[in-house]
């Protein structure tokens, strides 16, 4: 059961003010440590009297940033930055809450000896960009928080179609090189922004709150309000930037980014909008049909399978329709402590509050595709065991209804849910994020907005 819902809803209201576009002090940028480390043996923990968890071991810094800076050479052992015990499952956290140009103290033992080593945190390096197109480190500002955006800009000086992104889910950073990045766990999409940076479009990415350089968080308890509002005020900042053309600005959003996208371009017109892995009816029946369909997928049988929707209608519908707590539904209804667990571990769905997907769960989509009142592209992987291609016919059948030929669906062979090359839905289950890239979607989009561009100037 738990390898079923393992990777559920990697897809994964109500229009609050903004709080403007762009403040005018710099978002300060994350530190970087520049250094590669291991755990700390149970001998060595024994040696040194350190408490569980506790200590990294050293690599070979990297030359010119803060760990060579301080002095720390391979084979020290790190116990805290400024005070705060720092070990395997903590040291991501902890250097989290510092900026580039901070003062730590890095304390370390060396041959068995305590050294307090003190230095200037480097902040992290940033994408240099190439000779086709520069990097610019920006933010928006959203509830009072601010927002990294990383914008790329031609180099060839003028005017120029606008691209903006909208990741999925979950809360990864973009904030990585995009030329020579591979499409993997740590660049997911990179190679198909890559596509658009360097084919003379101003191209914009954002941060989620607590994610990178962004302030807010934590993640976890984003509600779906107040992250529309960031895509919102993201959109603001691209189509203002000068060397934008407002008139051809394109939005794409892969998977939960298909569902943000035609909400503000509901009240920001773009010239059109692209998703990938995307649902459009209510969210309830997404989740029925996931309950069903990846269990298939992974290999079992029908019986259990009508089972599980049986009992996981009834509890989803108890959650986020009735709006009961887990806790509530465990008491209520000892039949679904199971499939409880499985699916709301310490509260939580698919690692979010259920406020978020109780919100989501209101948004009537189709209305926001008619209102968007734009061109659109809806596209699904052939091996995406995530999505169906049901949901992406009906979000073209929408635009055509109000916009003749405005809309276009099609499945993409090879391709499953993160664009890696499986060619069946079951062997993307079972190789989940270790495909190799393919970067055929990004042939297909560019196509289709060469396409929208020149129709458009007919219509004009």
């Amino acid at each position: 059961m738990r390898r079923v819902f393992s990777v559920v809803l990697l897809l994964c209201g109500l229009f609050p003010a903004g709080y403007g576009v762009q403040a005018s002090d710099e978002l300060p940028r994350r530190a970087a440590l520049g250094l590669g480390f291991g755990p700390v043996t149970r001998e060595l923990a024994k040696q040194h009297n350190l408490p569980d968890d506790t200590g990294l071991v050293a690599k070979e810094p990297v030359a010119g940033l803060s760990a060579e800076r301080a002095g720390i050479v391979a084979g020290d052992i790190i116990t805290a930055l400024d005070g705060k015990p720092v070990g395997m499952a903590s040291i991501a956290a902890v250097i989290g809450e510092f900026r580039g140009g901070d003062q730590v103290t890095i304390s370390v033992l060396r041959e068995g000896k305590p050294l307090e080593l003190q230095t200037q945190l480097c902040e992290r390096p940033r994408d240099p960009g190439n000779a086709a197109y520069e990097v610019i480190y920006s933010h928006v500002v959203s509830h009072g928080k601010r927002m990294r955006t990383i914008i790329t800009k031609p180099r060839v000086p003028g005017k120029h179609p606008g691209f903006m992104f909208i990741q999925g889910f979950s809360p990864v950073s973009y904030d990585f090189v995009l030329e020579g990045s591979k499409g993997d766990v740590a660049t997911i999409d990179g190679p198909l922004l890559y596509e658009f940076a360097n084919s003379e479009f101003v191209t914009l990415r954002i941060e989620k709150p607590g994610v990178g350089d962004s302030e807010g968080g934590p993640f976890a308890e984003l509600d779906y309000t107040t992250e529309l509002d960031i895509y919102r005020q993201a959109l603001k900042q691209l189509k203002s930037i000068e060397d934008v053309d407002a008139d051809n600005v394109f939005i794409f959003g892969h998977s939960m980014g298909g569902a943000f996208g035609p909400m503000v371009a509901s009240e920001n017109p773009v010239r059109g909008i692209a998703v990938y892995g995307a649902a459009s009816r209510t969210w309830y029946e997404y989740l029925l049909d996931t309950l069903r369909y990846q269990g298939l997928v992974a290999g079992d049988n029908f019986e259990n399978t009508d089972e599980r929707v049986r009992q996981g209608s009834r509890l989803m519908a108890l959650v986020f329709l009735e709006n009961k707590s887990v806790e509530e539904v465990r008491k209520s209804h000892p039949e679904l402590v199971p499939l409880a667990d499985a699916l709301f571990p310490e509260g939580l769905f698919s690692g979010k509050s259920l406020e978020f997907w109780r919100q989501l769960g209101q948004v009537n989509m189709p209305s926001y595709w008619t209102k968007c009142d734009t061109h659109v592209l809806a596209v699904r992987g052939a091996s995406d065991f995530v999505t169906y291609d049901v949901d992406h016919k009906l979000i073209a059948d929408i635009v055509n209804a109000n916009r003749p030929g405005w809309g276009k669906s099609m499945t993409l062979a090879d391709s499953d849910h993160l664009f890696h090359n499986f060619a069946t839905e079951r062997e993307s289950l079972r190789n989940f994020q270790r495909g190799k890239f393919n970067n055929a979607f990004a042939g297909v989009l560019k196509d289709w907005i060469a396409e929208v561009m020149k129709s458009t100037e007919k219509e004009d």
